[in-house]
């Protein structure tokens, strides 16, 4: 499910919920010889009432997410800034990387010109494969703007974080970033074998979970790397929340038309 798919979902949810609010409440009802006019007046009316709830509620959640990701923009920002001020420019298995001393592990930073952040002593703990397996591996962060996407994760998840269902998804979403990098090393010459590795050795990094890392995911990672299939997230916990607003609000509105 993409991320801006939430804001109809959340709409469609305001919906439901506001139809039930209006059932309960009742309206104007049909009797023998009333108008029609007078007779669809009150459905009609609450029909109306619905669709406004729905707009109004997907421009505030539109709003808020809006917000979000400017505030998550802004603080990936800050963090680049930091790193900058902090990495000296050099070369390792044939890609341009900034060293940073201290840094866990390696990671891209970056909106608009994302840049491979390394750690001082990354060619020490990592023989010569397995870093340029890491190296491929952030290279394609780089270029895909794994940065951007992983800022509007951290913007969605305090929205659908609550739900056991919703972490999952930006779980698997932050691990199929990791993934896709993974086949493009993969793809480039190098080994299954290298990247655990790498990753193993690494470990966790302890930088802000929004930047593109060994650390994300490493669990459904490291399945992947030793040939286990990772099952898209397609069951009924992602469809769920699209098709009950949907489903309760048709079934409101028909009891209404029929009430």
């Amino acid at each position: 499910m993409r991320p801006l798919v939430w804001v109809p979902i959340l709409g469609a949810t305001a919906v439901a919920v506001a139809c039930v609010l209006v059932a309960v409440a009742g309206g104007t009802t049909c009797a023998p010889g009333m108008a029609a006019t007078v007779c669809l007046g009150g459905p009609v009316s609450s029909i109306r009432d619905l669709l406004g709830v729905a707009v109004a509620t997907g421009v505030i959640a539109g709003v808020l997410l809006a917000a979000s990701i400017v505030s998550q923009a802004r603080r990936h920002r800050r963090l680049s800034t930091v790193l900058d001020r902090a990495a000296s420019p050099a070369r390792l298995a044939d890609q341009e990387v900034r060293l940073v001393p201290g840094l866990g592990a390696p990671h891209v930073a970056g909106l608009a010109h994302p840049r491979i952040y390394c750690p001082a002593d990354l060619a020490d703990r990592l023989d010569e494969s397995e870093l340029r397996a890491v190296l491929l591996h952030e290279r394609h962060h780089q270029l895909a703007h794994a940065s951007a996407r992983l800022v509007v994760l951290a913007a969605i998840l305090p929205a659908v974080g609550r739900l056991e269902a919703g972490r999952r998804w930006v779980e698997r979403r932050r691990a199929a970033l990791e993934i896709a990098a993974d086949v493009h090393a993969l793809g480039a010459g190098a080994s299954r074998a290298e990247l655990a590795r790498a990753l193993l050795k690494l470990g966790s990094a302890s930088l802000d979970v929004s930047l593109p890392s060994y650390s994300s995911a490493s669990e459904l990672r490291l399945r992947h790397l030793t040939g286990e299939t990772i099952p898209a997230s397609r069951g009924p916990d992602s469809l769920a929340p699209v098709v009950l607003p949907v489903v309760a609000f048709a079934a409101c509105l028909v009891w209404r038309l029929m009430a």
